[in-house]
Parts: structure tokens; C-alpha cells; sequence
């Protein structure tokens, strides 16, 4: 069931987190990925809502649930996490928040899933609401050949683009 960009602020959130862990499991298990306990745990933390969420927060959540751990615990399971392509990074936060797309795939049907990571296959393009904070990320496709054009004609080589756009997402429009 695809959701939209930015669902409303009272949406169920629980099938969001639970197609994303059904994801990130047959995810790691066709890749041949370790989804550990600490990985999924920290996975679970950043998927709770449509928000990011930094990795002090994180460690908060654990310790409130009884686990304490160094921070270099959290940080590598971010960065396989963020690798793997399941999570997304905000630079300009250093915060973290679950790939969009995974939030709604349709697993029912067992059939194999993409092992593209999506971080591979466009520039990424993350609108952030000012107003309650949920991400809704969009393919970045048709700003791809602008970014080319810019970086070729300064012989720069593109290793990743993301865009961080912010404003007012449709829900904080309605409400206001």
C-alpha cells in the first residue's frame, strides 16, 4: 500500500515500521548482510516516526529501554544501516532517518526483492517540514543532468548528491 510523501500526523505508523523490518530482513538475508540484534534494534529507533533521529537520541532511547552502549556501538550500526541503503543520513544534522521506500513495499507476494540501493540509482532529494519535522524523500532524477553539467564543467567527479529542501509539509498546511 503506498503511502503518501508526508502522511497525516495521526497515521498508523506501526505497518510503516513493520514493512520496513519485513524489508530490511529478506533485504540482508538476499545480500548476504548481517542484520544483527544491535542492528535491527538501532534500525527499529530510527524507524519509530517519519522523523531523523541522531544517534545520542538513539542511545537515550536504548539506555531507556535498559541497554547502555558506547557510541561507536550505534555509529557502526548506522553506517551499516546507511551502506546497506536502508537508512538515510542528513548532513545537515547529522541525523538519521529510514528510506522512504521501504516503508511501503508489498512483501505478501514473497517475490525477490531489488538489491538496488537507492542511494545508487539518483541524486536524493529530502523535503524537511519546519513545522513537525517528518522527511519525505523523492527521486532526483530530472536535477541529475544539472548536476552533471555543473560538476563536468568544473571536472569535479560526483561521488553522491543528496538536496535538503525545507518548508511545510501538506499535514502542517492543513492544520494551520
Amino acid at each position: 500500500m503506498k503511502q503518501s510523501l508526508f502522511p497525516q500526523h495521526d497515521h498508523d505508523h506501526s505497518d510503516c515500521t513493520s514493512n520496513l523490518m519485513k524489508f530490511a530482513d529478506l533485504y540482508c538475508q538476499q545480500a548476504g548482510l548481517r542484520l544483527t540484534k544491535l542492528r535491527r534494534t538501532v534500525l527499529e529507533k530510527v524507524a519509530a516516526s517519519h522523523k531523523a533521529i541522531g544517534a545520542y537520541q538513539i542511545l537515550d532511547n536504548l539506555a531507556a529501554d535498559g541497554q547502555k552502549l558506547a557510541p561507536i556501538s550505534v555509529y557502526r550500526s548506522l553506517d551499516f544501516l546507511q551502506e546497506a541503503g536502508l537508512i538515510h543520513r542528513l548532513e545537515s544534522t547529522n541525523s538519521y532517518f529510514a528510506c522512504q521506500r521501504n516503508f511501503d513495499d508489498d512483501l505478501t507476494n514473497n517475490n525477490p526483492i531489488s538489491l538496488n540501493k537507492c542511494s545508487e540509482t539518483s541524486p536524493l532529494v529530502f523535503l524537511i517540514c519546519d513545522n513537525c519535522g517528518a522527511i519525505g524523500e523523492v527521486e532526483g532524477a530530472s536535477i541529475e543532468p544539472l548536476i552533471e553539467t555543473v560538476a563536468n564543467s568544473e571536472k569535479f567527479k560526483v561521488k553522491h548528491s543528496q538536496l535538503e529542501i525545507k518548508g511545510t509539509c501538506t499535514s502542517c498546511q492543513a492544520s494551520s
